[in-house]
């Protein structure tokens, strides 16, 4: 891997100044503020063409929104006719209001809300992802007072040979999604004897961070095999076998990846095999794709604000931002390229420790090469900011989220605009402003 493949397709440098979507960074500093997200819609729709292409034949992309999910993102989802993968309520509606309809929805989630399990009792998503045995229960019962048949999937919870940051690992002995192995087979069985719920097919997704297409293949196998002892409560053809999402995306030059037709050339050998050819039938992919769609898309921009000696040695820098915009070097210890902008034509050989401006601890980056003259005021770029930067932001601090800005050919449309103050205190009230209530 090198560099470029960190960044988004568009980024281009002049003068020492760098570009995306034919708009320079500095102009865009300038204009919306930092920190600002920074999305190339030019990146995105080669993404999305690029997994289309990838799967044409065996199945279809379903995009997990939480990764990251705007109106304008899912309009660009939904032009591909992309499903959405959603966890609630909030992301539902986005979807639905960029384009995707109801029928092309699936809902996930290990503890779903009444509000969620009346969204899939009343049509208004396409396929449920049962989680747990009183999960059926549940909705087969909003399903019957609704009146309507949900069709549904069941989740495994299978451990499968990934390495990986535990955090992310969603498959095993301490994971809280799916059904364990010896409680599938009972699942299954009271799906189908529910006379309100249609088993569609089965779900598993193993984690984040897969660099091994043939991790695919196993999981398929592993749902071919339940399908098979079970073929006869599955209501319908063909049988959905869905093997998540996970890919890895390049955060460091030297990352490794894995490319959507790789994951699709594994899929498509494992689907030949005897046991899904003559024991299943007909056989439809699900693969849901996030981070891989969207991270490498976006770069967060800061200004550097502080730079100053550290008591034990080195330097230090402090950014506009922190852990209230992209929160997963505190989460998971992750870490990031650091690109200054109008310095770019200078030795990055100068090492810096990076802070954020929250009350914290607030690391974003322990050790970064930087050019040695990095002043406060500069422009830096963090690329590979596309996922679960925004999806995770908060208000610590009391302080309003940045913008989201899709760039393309010259022109930048906000398309989530910076929080306001008045918009971050406007739920709150003073003991004056309320009324008590005995409840």
């Amino acid at each position: 891997m090198a560099l470029r493949d960190v960044l988004p397709l568009t980024w281009t440098l002049r003068n020492d100044r760098a570009s995306i979507g034919g708009v320079r960074l500095r102009a865009i500093a300038e204009h919306f503020g930092t920190p600002a997200y920074v999305f190339d819609m030019a990146h995105l729709e080669a993404r999305l063409d690029e997994f289309t292409s990838a799967f044409n034949g065996i199945g279809v992309p379903v995009y997990a929104t939480k990764a990251f999910i705007c109106p304008a993102l899912a309009e660009m989802v939904s032009s591909r006719g992309w499903w959405a993968d959603v966890v609630s309520v909030g992301e539902t509606a986005i979807a639905r209001r960029g384009g995707i309809p109801a029928s092309r929805i699936l809902l996930h989630g290990n503890l779903k809300s009444e509000a969620e399990i009346d969204l899939a009792a009343s049509g208004q998503v396409g396929i449920t992802v049962i989680d747990s045995l009183d999960e059926i229960d549940r909705l087969g019962l909003a399903a019957r007072t609704a009146g309507r048949t949900v069709d549904v999937m069941i989740r495994l919870n299978e451990a499968v040979d990934l390495v990986t940051n535990r955090k992310v690992l969603t498959t095993g002995d301490y994971a809280k999604f799916g059904l364990s192995p010896d409680a599938t087979d009972q699942a299954i069985a009271r799906v189908a004897a529910t006379e309100t719920l249609r088993l569609r097919g089965l779900h598993l997704h193993a984690g984040s961070h897969i660099t091994d297409p043939e991790l695919y293949a196993r999981i398929l196998d592993r749902l071919a095999a339940v399908v098979a002892r079970n073929r006869l409560a599955f209501a319908t053809t063909p049988v959905i076998l869905d093997v998540g999402g996970g890919m890895a995306s390049p955060y460091l030059r030297a990352d490794p990846t894995i490319s959507p037709a790789e994951v699709a050339a594994a899929l498509r050998r494992a689907l030949g095999s005897p046991e899904i050819v003559e024991r299943i039938g007909p056989v439809e992919v699900m693969v849901e794709p996030g981070r891989a769609l969207v991270a490498n898309a976006a770069v967060l921009l800061y200004t550097v604000g502080v730079r100053k000696p550290l008591p034990g040695g080195g330097e230090m820098l402090a950014l506009d931002g922190g852990l209230t915009d992209n929160p997963r070097p505190a989460l998971y210890d992750s870490r990031y390229e650091l690109l200054a902008d109008g310095r770019l034509d200078q030795p990055a050989d100068h090492p810096f420790r990076v802070f954020g401006r929250m009350c914290e601890t607030d690391v974003m980056l322990e050790e970064v090469l930087l050019p040695a003259t990095m002043a406060p005021g500069d422009l830096v770029a963090m690329p590979a900011a596309g996922a679960y930067t925004f999806a995770m932001s908060s208000r610590y601090n009391v302080l309003p989220r940045p913008p989201v800005l899709f760039v393309k050919d010259g022109e930048v449309r906000e398309v989530v605009r910076r929080e306001t103050l008045e918009e971050v205190l406007a739920g709150q009230r003073t003991l004056n402003e309320t009324e008590p209530l005995v409840v």
